[in-house]
């Protein structure tokens, strides 16, 4: 009797963890999802639409859209190397870094940097939107260098401003898998590769912004591993090429409209296949 007591004691008590930490797997991803835009800002000229599926309840995958001064606007997508809850505490650092210093980016940010040729030339050009990205990335790596190191955990990025006055969008890739540009008129696209290693590995990192000029009906799509990293139960990867075919099969839709059928295109891929990893789109629509 005494060993029945104790195998029903052991089980409630094994039954109030499971709970507990149910509980707070959900807390947990509730935090998460508060802390993606509830609203995205308007841009003149340009349509944004996202989302961001985790695979499990939390993840290591982010968005943001972030209104900067003089009207343009900040844009990113990041993938964290961990996953779970680790990787969604890693992520909220990130986020919360990457959003204080975009909202204060000033060119002192980059004083320690100012031998670097490029940054001298944009600070002369008054190119602020590069400015702005890269000093948020930069200052973001230093913290997480220096004081989160020995986490061994690092993360992706692809960070962009577009200036809505000049159609100009200055980015930086850090280590992110390429977003692709697409004209819907005439069919033609391009890769943004990498710029520049992962963040939170090496400090004193200058990092490098590139310039694209954005037309009328391009679209570009930012995203996560998850997509094109996605399988099926045959084993076979979705791929950078069935990525362009969803995007030239639905380009003509809105910006929400693309989110949507790019994520049903790579869950239809994957069928019965479990996701494994969290699956974030952004896409930006350049209106005719």
């Amino acid at each position: 009797m005494p060993m029945h007591s104790d195998n029903a004691k052991q089980e409630e008590e094994q039954r109030r963890t499971r709970e507990r930490m149910e509980r707070e797997l959900e807390i947990a991803h509730e935090v998460q999802q508060s802390l993606l835009p509830k609203d995205i800002p308007e841009v003149p000229g340009m349509e944004i639409a996202a989302t961001m599926r985790p695979a499990y309840e939390v993840g290591g995958d982010f968005y943001d859209v972030i209104p900067l001064s003089g009207g343009r606007m900040g844009m990113l997508v990041a993938d964290v190397s961990d996953k779970g809850m680790p990787a969604a505490l890693y992520m909220a650092l990130a986020r919360t870094l990457l959003r204080a210093h975009s909202l204060s980016a000033r060119p002192q940010y980059l004083s320690d940097a100012l031998e670097s040729v490029q940054v001298r030339r944009l600070m002369r050009s008054g190119s602020l939107g590069a400015l702005a990205a890269l000093g948020a990335v930069r200052q973001t790596n230093e913290y997480l260098t220096e004081h989160h190191s020995e986490s061994s955990m690092f993360l992706t990025l692809f960070y962009a401003v577009y200036d809505p006055s000049s159609h100009l969008l200055t980015y930086v890739n850090a280590g992110h898998n390429p977003p692709l540009l697409y004209n819907v008129t005439s069919g033609q696209h391009d890769w943004l590769r990498p710029t520049d290693m992962l963040m939170g590995v090496m400090s004193q990192r200058p990092f490098e912004a590139q310039e694209r000029h954005l037309d009328a009906n391009d679209v570009l799509v930012l995203y996560t591993d998850g997509v094109t990293e996605a399988f099926n139960a045959r084993h076979e990867m979705f791929g950078e090429e069935r990525l362009v075919e969803a995007i030239r099969a639905h380009g003509t839709a809105s910006a929400q409209e693309l989110v949507q059928a790019l994520a049903a295109t790579v869950a239809t891929f994957a069928g019965e296949a479990p996701q494994s990893d969290d699956i974030t789109i952004l896409v930006m629509r350049c209106q005719p």
